[in-house]
């Protein structure tokens, strides 16, 4: 970009400048303010003056009647509360306080002998409290001790008195002991002279009217409350009289005080009216010398206006119409006029002449700016072209969160029609409208998500920030590259299963030998020892049952039987397991945060993963160890198992792989690799996660977190059932098994053993109400045709597809699909008939 010029400058004249002009105005009326201010001062200095002489003879007096004023209204709000202080050494604080602020007012009052009288009548008032106060308060607390040992003695003489088994002269003499009590209690707390003189006559007649003591007690009684009554030192009778003389001492001393306050308070509100009288004198004085300073700057505040309006019009008529010439030409050429010009030439050197040759200057500028703007306009119409002809589609971002642009290709890979709304939109609730949904299973890069739809097509949608917090979205169709990832995926996990061949042929080659064994062994042995063989072929079933559903866990497509499950009750169930399960050096720790943690999964795959975790938790253990397992609930939504042991831990590397099939790191070479792999298989299936924390020498954490359950568990009761059936399996025994437990429940099953039977039966007896078929049958036919065939001829029959590998998905559509059910092979009687059930 060039550099724009700068007008050219020009000598300018200073006594004809606009500054040099304005500067003499600004100048006049400078030197009439400091004649304002001079005037001002020396008027205000006058009324200093005056205002010192009045502070010297007033002002002074004034203050002391103020402080005699807040010194008498201190004596008179704090004396009267020396008679309410109780401990002597405040007492003894206050009044020195209350000398002091004596003192003061003396001090202040100086010779005047109006005030000496009520100061030290105050004074003697004071001391007289003092001296009245001090032993009262000795004395009250010793008639406090009385008091409590009176009120002792009289609950205790009234018990004995209410003594049922006690003799009645006996009940009398308590009686007349409390009354005595009474009388000494009557006198503790007397408020008057004469109510004391009074308790103390009815004391004396009822003790001498006491008779003799019947008991040892009665005698201990009476001698303990004349030794209470008779004090340390002197009787309470005349111990409260003491009290009370020194009370009326007491208030006597206080109405002094506040007689003494009350002529202190008129002689300082005397002093206070005559200062007021001095000040109204000097207000008045000071009133006329303000006056005169008034008129003499109105005067030159007249001057300053007469210049004011000169200068005014000066600015108005000369450097305001200028600029009002400039300000139009400025608007006209912002407005794209580019020929704009000044009305005319101004030959003045002043500023106002440079401010026309700077418009010349802005408006050659502006040319080279437009110049520039065509050039960006191109550039602008570059950048269209591309963002509508890319393949990809791109969306740009507003920071928040709006779409501000976006090409044709966006909706087109979105499978959105085209529209014409102007309406802004956010990305997101653009791709809500498409059939596309976020494949949250699949692991993203940073800024990088994948969406797809059910016919398969995938968009990879990536984000760039902008600098003004906006940012860009490309949308780039990844179909083909994803099938191209699948099928690899097919391939590695086709490698995989070869791979596991070589490890599970060993074990099914030993299931069945004991299959054909025992079988052997029943045709040829005793009758009594077949249920021995037929307990040992079923024991081999079962562990092939078992070995088969590892490997479907592996596989990640395990049909789980799930039940509402405690998982701190199963955990407390297997307690005795693990401990038998682990080195007997290894302690295993247990703990439940709550009852009722209750999650939808199946219990024996629960039971396997948490032995699989704790046995491969010991054997990381080295010698003695802990093994912890702790079951609680991470939210009200979620509950978190965590298996954790103090073992020797895993290298980074080794824990990147730890879930890996096939993958060990145990140095004997016992191990197969697959146990976390199924362990993550299973909690992936139940809808949880799994996470291991560790390090090396630090011990592991496996984390395991299960949506909660939080219905109530509802089992179908399975009652007889009727109906016609028919099954079909190239598997002859399987089928008639499944016929065998069908005929079982009532129901009426008929069988075929290839897909052409099947579709005989299916043709000429069109009541079957119910079919099973296998999903793999003979000649390469699948079970899918047989029932696609069977339910569109009537919207109300049912089906159910059953196969050792069940497929991810139901090859029926949206209607077929609702009525037709699958099961894992090898099946239990009470899955079957649950789902037989259910269809009827």
């Amino acid at each position: 970009m060039s550099k724009i010029p700068s007008p050219a400058k020009s000598s300018i004249d200073p006594t004809h400048s606009v500054r040099f002009r304005l500067s003499s105005a600004l100048a006049v009326l400078f030197a009439v303010v400091l004649l304002v201010s001079g005037i001002g001062l020396g008027m205000l200095r006058n009324a200093e003056g005056w205002l010192e002489t009045v502070h010297r003879e007033t002002l002074t007096e004034v203050s002391n009647a103020l402080g005699l004023s807040r010194d008498v209204a201190d004596l008179a709000t704090s004396a009267p509360f020396l008679i309410t202080v109780q401990i002597p050494a405040l007492l003894a604080a206050d009044v020195q306080s209350t000398l002091k602020t004596i003192a003061r007012i003396e001090k202040t009052a100086g010779a005047e002998s109006e005030l000496s009288l009520p100061l030290a009548r105050m004074r003697s008032a004071i001391l007289d409290i003092e001296r009245a106060s001090v032993p009262k308060s000795a004395l009250e607390a010793e008639l406090k001790r009385m008091d409590r040992d009176l009120i002792r003695l009289q609950n205790r003489f009234n018990r004995r008195a209410d003594i049922i088994t006690a003799s009645l002269n006996e009940r009398l003499y308590w009686a007349r002991l409390q009354q005595l009590t009474a009388e000494a209690l009557g006198a503790a707390r007397a408020q008057e002279l004469i109510a004391v003189g009074e308790f103390n006559r009815r004391y004396l007649s009822f003790l001498k009217r006491l008779p003799e003591p019947e008991t040892i007690s009665n005698e201990k009684s009476l001698n303990e409350l004349v030794s209470v009554i008779g004090g340390k030192r002197i009787n309470l009778f005349e111990l409260r009289h003491q009290i009370l003389t020194a009370q009326l001492d007491s208030e006597n001393a206080l109405f002094r005080i506040r007689r003494a306050s009350d002529q202190l308070a008129t002689h300082a509100a005397t002093m206070i009216s005559d200062a007021e009288q001095r000040l109204t004198l000097a207000r008045a004085e000071t009133s006329r010398n303000l006056t005169i300073a008034q008129r003499s700057v109105f005067a030159l505040a007249l001057i300053s206006l007469v210049i004011a309006i000169g200068s005014g019009m000066y600015v108005w008529r000369y450097v305001a119409a200028n600029l009002r010439h400039v300000a139009d030409a400025m608007r006209r050429l912002a407005a794209g006029d580019l020929r704009t010009d000044l009305p005319y030439k101004l030959g003045h050197k002043d500023e106002i002449g440079q401010l026309f040759d700077a418009f010349s200057v802005f408006r050659a500028n502006a040319r080279k700016l437009e110049r520039h703007a065509n050039l960006i306009n191109k550039q602008n119409a570059l950048f269209a072209r591309v963002f509508q002809n890319i393949n990809d589609g791109v969306a740009i971002i507003s920071a928040d969160g709006q779409i501000e642009a976006e090409n044709a290709q966006v909706r087109e890979l979105l499978r959105l029609p085209k529209t014409t709304d102007l309406k802004k939109e956010t990305p997101h609730a653009l791709i809500e409208r498409s059939a596309f949904s976020h494949k949250a299973s699949e692991v993203s890069l940073a800024g990088v998500e994948e969406y797809a739809d059910q016919s398969g097509h995938v968009l990879e949608i990536r984000q760039s920030q902008l600098p003004d917090g906006g940012s860009v979205w490309l949308f780039s169709e990844t179909t083909e590259r994803r099938r191209i990832d699948e099928r690899l995926e097919e391939i590695r996990r086709v490698e995989s299963l070869g791979k596991l061949t070589g490890e599970v042929a060993h074990d099914f080659g030993n299931i069945l030998s004991t299959v054909s064994g025992n079988l052997h062994l029943i045709e040829t042995t005793d009758k009594k020892r077949i249920p021995e063989h037929l307990s040992r072929i079923t024991a081999a079933v079962d562990l092939g049952v078992t070995l088969t559903e590892r490997l479907l866990a592996f596989a990640r497509k395990q049909q789980l039987e799930p039940e509402v499950t405690d998982i701190g009750e199963l955990l407390e169930g297997m307690q005795d397991l693990l401990s038998i399960a682990l080195p007997s050096d290894v302690v295993i720790n247990m703990s439940c945060d709550e009852e009722g943690l209750c999650a939808l999964i199946d219990p024996g795959q629960m039971e396997s993963t948490i032995l699989n975790l704790c046995i491969n938790a010991g054997q990381a253990i080295n010698g003695e160890g802990t093994v912890s397992v702790t079951v609680g609930r991470e939210d009200t939504h979620t509950i978190c198992l965590s298996i954790s042991d103090d073992g020797c831990g895993m290298s980074p590397e080794i824990l990147r792989r730890a879930s890996e099939p096939f993958f060990t790191n145990r140095s004997d070479g016992t191990g197969t690799g697959l146990g976390l792999s199924m362990v993550h298989g299973f909690i992936h299936q139940s809808g949880g996660s799994m996470q291991i924390e560790s390090e090396p020498d630090m011990g592991t954490k496996v984390v395991l977190t299960l949506p909660a359950y939080s219905g109530e568990d509802d089992k179908t009761r399975i009652d007889r059932m009727s109906g016609s059936v028919l099954v079909v399996d190239d598997n002859e025994v399987a089928a008639h098994y499944v016929a065998k437990i069908l005929r079982a429940v009532g129901m009426e099953p008929q069988v075929a053993t290839n897909m052409a039977d099947g579709q005989t039966i299916l043709a000429e007896e069109p009541e079957i109400d119910l079919l099973i078929t296998d999903l793999y049958l003979d000649q390469d036919n699948l079970g899918w045709d047989l029932i696609r065939s069977y339910l569109e001829e009537k919207s109300d029959r049912h089906a159910i597809l059953m196969s050792s590998q069940l497929p991810d998905h139901k090859d029926l559509n949206v209607d077929m699909s609702a009525r037709c059910e699958m099961i894992s092979k090898p099946m239990k009687e009470y899955d079957l008939l649950a789902i037989i059930k259910r269809q009827t």
